[in-house]
């Protein structure tokens, strides 16, 4: 009988997961080729016209460019010439746009099967994410690979299994060869290796770390070694747009505003963060998943005061933790679920957030679909 209603539920999840990804198809493919470039796609228009080849002559004969790793480039290099930028250089965007769905579907069911759905729910319906699944740079490529290298990470504390850890470097590699912006995820989701998956599972020991870390320095050599012998003294980061970093404090309020937006959303989310901490049941775990979404904002922000670091920051550079801050809310709601089941009864805690959720992603999207970040064709076209 239990198998029974297990098959049932399965099935039922399923095709929830099939009608998220093809609401979320619709909207990242709605008018995403509409737009006009913005300043960056028309980087990524520059930089995508050669291939591996193409690239490296470039950077040798253009010593003072910035070094841009090549993966995105050379997957978006697929469509030149084309014929018409403002889809061919979505493409990518597009498409791990709409495989995030059912990718943070697996990897909030390794957290805890009942967030799953809620996680594939939350992400199909966010704007944020709607938006640069329609944007040619390589964000929803870098949160898609960064999400593959934490399943397996998870899986491989529960399994122990050394393809698992091989797949973790792989994706871990690509990432690095996506953007540079994903090394503080490389380097901070490696506390996870104090997560708990359950009583029962032993922590990897050392053996597993070094392996990891092993593999991942051993891919990411030959674009390390390149930097080091192609490196002239250039700027890390572009000098022509010079802005403070800001504070702390308006760096997180706008973290929360992009990803919870709207002050109830934002004020709920606060509020099941905070009794995340001390309500769970285990709190090691609660304090190692939130630190794991917070640690490099801090961190980021410390690098930058240190260094004198002119950029502005956004949260599109810490979009890789995206998918834990997500599992981090639905946990701390399925918490609140086993401590006050009565209530829960009532107010049916997570099917509620998910309706404000999408409520407030509801009210921004017909929005950020008449919008344009900048309109050079109009531009062009008036000229």
């Amino acid at each position: 009988m239990k198998l029974l209603e297990q098959v049932r539920k399965n099935r039922k999840e399923l095709f929830i997961l099939l009608l998220c990804l093809i609401i979320g198809f619709a909207l990242r493919f709605y008018a995403f080729d509409q737009k006009s470039l913005w300043i960056d796609e028309v980087h990524t228009f520059n930089d995508s016209r050669e291939g591996l080849k193409g690239q490296i002559e470039y950077f040798k004969v253009h010593p003072t460019d910035f070094l841009h790793p090549p993966l995105f480039y050379l997957l978006t290099h697929i469509f030149y010439p084309f014929e018409k930028p403002e889809r061919d250089l979505r493409i990518v965007p597009l498409i791990f746009g709409i495989l995030s769905i059912p990718m943070i579907y697996f990897l909030a069911g390794i957290f805890s099967p009942s967030i799953a759905v809620p996680c594939s729910l939350a992400l199909t319906f966010m704007t944020y994410h709607i938006s640069f699944s329609q944007d040619g740079r390589p964000y929803s490529l870098m949160m898609f690979l960064g999400m593959v290298g934490l399943y397996f990470f998870l899986r491989h504390l529960r399994t122990h299994r050394k393809l698992d850890l091989a797949l973790v470097a792989l994706s871990f590699a690509l990432l690095f060869y996506t953007s540079y912006s994903s090394i503080p995820f490389i380097l901070l989701s490696q506390i996870l290796w104090f997560y708990q998956m359950s009583e029962e599972d032993k922590k990897p020991g050392v053996t597993s770390f070094l392996i990891l870390n092993g593999i991942i320095l051993l891919l990411c050599a030959p674009w390390i070694l390149f930097l080091i012998l192609n490196y002239k003294g250039q700027p890390i980061t572009n000098t022509f747009f010079v802005e403070d970093f800001g504070s702390l404090w308006n760096i997180l309020l706008g973290i929360f505003n992009d990803w919870v937006p709207f002050a109830p959303l934002t004020m709920v989310t606060l509020v099941l963060l905070i009794l995340f901490l001390f309500l769970s049941p285990c709190r090691k775990n609660a304090l190692l998943l939130l630190g794991s979404v917070f640690l490099p904002v801090g961190g980021l922000f410390l690098f930058s005061k240190l260094f004198h670091i002119q950029h502005f920051f956004s949260s599109k550079y810490v979009i890789n933790f995206l998918p834990l801050f997500l599992i981090s809310i639905f946990l701390s709601i399925t918490v609140l679920e086993t401590k006050f089941p009565k209530w829960n009864r009532i107010l049916r805690f997570k099917l509620l957030f998910l309706v404000l959720f999408i409520a407030s992603n509801f009210i921004i999207l017909p929005l950020y679909y008449r919008s344009e970040k900048q309109d050079f064709r109009g531009l062009v076209s008036y000229l």
